[in-house]
């Protein structure tokens, strides 16, 4: 049956209605997240914050919507995801406790976003429960301010106690992580930061070069029980290989690190991979790359001149050998991390932002840089930094760029292809298909640097 004339009427109405609705960002060249699929000549119509249709332009089968942006010569990429990192320390040239506020947080979230990171976790450096209240508040859209990234959080992680010293924990959080002496004290914590709705649950297993205690196998095996118990990841910190295997032989789901010495064996590529754990890359924070990188326009956008300079000295007084570790830990983390691509590792991307030299939205970039360098092509690079981060946090509904997901993209000047260190050249952000404000970020965080 045909239409009546006002039914007709009503479609034509409606379809106009949804083409004005609707944005077509059309000729970039898009790069997928996949580790796989790149589209050329690519249309993508956004409506609603969901990508509707995306794919070569002349194959789009949607109404032409009425407005029409060009990304002519520019590639696209998917927002970046970064599931481990440490919010709220990070100020001028470096981490310090007495920088740790909720303010503090937020600047950190716009940053992010500035650079186009979509979604960042913190893990275990919480204290008073500042993260989680900050993250309640976003997620029941209670900030006032939408060019932020979306921050998730493991709360206060745990730790042994070393006597008579500072704990194992990260140094600018000693007094934030929980000191745990015995499995019921480990899981009365871990039932506490699950009524808490914590996204994960961290803890420091290695003793830093034998420096610090270790926790024993009876409590890290609680602590991974309790949280399984509440459908929690465990996120376990290591150094060694045989770290790793013990951390996954109690059940973590998750090595915060690469382990650095000696050469994986067999045994620990078994057990990865039987057990689908993932392992987060880190790379960049060791790198001995020298301070070159620190005359990058992108970074100065965000980051005084002072502070550059005093990232400068630092890194200059200590050279040749990176701020933490040596130039030969590094160079077994390049191999290992080959080794564990080749086999198969659910490799998951890491820039352990928010201390040393790991300044909030740029430390993401370095680490694509660096795990290029190690030898992993750009493709696979960025699929680690979106698709596979994304699915770490059961974030189901991006990482890549496809129908049906949200439109959470970058839009580069010029090809992370031909060079990984133009994911630095950002043209716009854009979040649930809304540009980020990236003037506006700018100009309050420079407002910042004078107060």
């Amino acid at each position: 049956m045909s239409d009546t004339a006002s039914e007709a009427n009503e479609r034509v109405s409606s379809e106009r209605e949804r083409a004005a609705a609707a944005v077509l960002y059309e000729g970039a060249r898009v790069i997928v997240g996949d580790g796989e699929r790149v589209i050329d000549d690519c249309a993508m119509v956004v409506r609603d914050g969901l990508i509707e249709e995306i794919g070569p332009r002349d194959a789009i089968s949607s109404r032409r919507p009425r407005q029409v942006i060009s990304l002519d010569g520019r590639t696209v990429i998917p927002a970046l995801v970064n599931p481990h990192g440490h919010i709220g320390y990070w100020k001028g040239a470096g981490a310090d406790t007495a920088n740790f506020s909720a303010d503090n947080i937020l600047d950190h979230l716009r940053r992010l976003a500035y650079h186009g990171v979509s979604v960042f976790q913190s893990l275990g450096t919480d204290r008073q429960d500042t993260e989680i209240r900050v993250r309640d508040l976003q997620r029941e859209g209670a900030l006032d301010d939408e060019d932020l990234a979306v921050l998730y959080t493991a709360g206060s992680g745990l730790v042994a106690p070393t006597p008579g010293s500072d704990n194992g924990g990260p140094f600018f959080a000693v007094d934030a992580v929980h000191e745990t002496t015995s499995p019921q004290d480990a899981r009365r914590h871990v039932r506490a930061l699950a009524a808490k709705n914590v996204d994960a649950v961290k803890f420091w297993l290695d003793d830093r070069h034998g420096t610090k205690a270790r926790l024993s196998p009876d409590i890290y095996r609680a602590i991974v029980d309790e949280a399984h118990l509440h459908h929690l990841k465990t996120a376990a910190h290591i150094y060694t290989v045989d770290d790793a295997k013990e951390a996954i032989r109690a059940g973590a789901d998750i090595l915060a690190h690469l382990p650095r010495t000696p050469a994986p064996d067999k045994e620990l590529l078994d057990l990865l991979t039987t057990h689908d754990v993932a392992v987060f890359t880190s790379m960049s924070i060791q790198r001995p790359d020298g301070d070159g990188w620190l005359d990058d326009p992108a970074l100065a956008d965000l980051v005084s001149a002072e502070a550059i300079a005093d990232l400068r000295a630092r890194i200059r007084d200590n050279a040749p050998q990176p701020l933490f570790d040596t130039v030969e830990a590094y160079a077994r983390m390049e191999s290992t991390l080959r080794t564990f691509i080749d086999a198969g590792v659910r490799v998951v991307f890491s820039a352990d932002t928010g201390l040393l030299t790991q300044v909030p939205g740029f430390a993401e970039h370095r680490e694509l840089e660096a795990l290029v360098s190690a030898g992993l092509p750009p493709l696979t690079a960025i699929q680690i930094a979106t698709q596979r981060s994304a699915a770490l946090l059961g974030l189901t509904d991006r990482g890549t760029l496809e129908a049906g997901k949200r439109a959470d993209f970058v839009v580069l000047h010029a090809d992370p292809l031909e060079d990984i260190t133009n994911t630095r050249r950002i043209e716009s952000v854009h979040f649930a298909g809304r540009p980020v404000d990236r003037a506006r970020i700018r100009a309050r965080v420079r407002e910042g640097w004078n107060s």
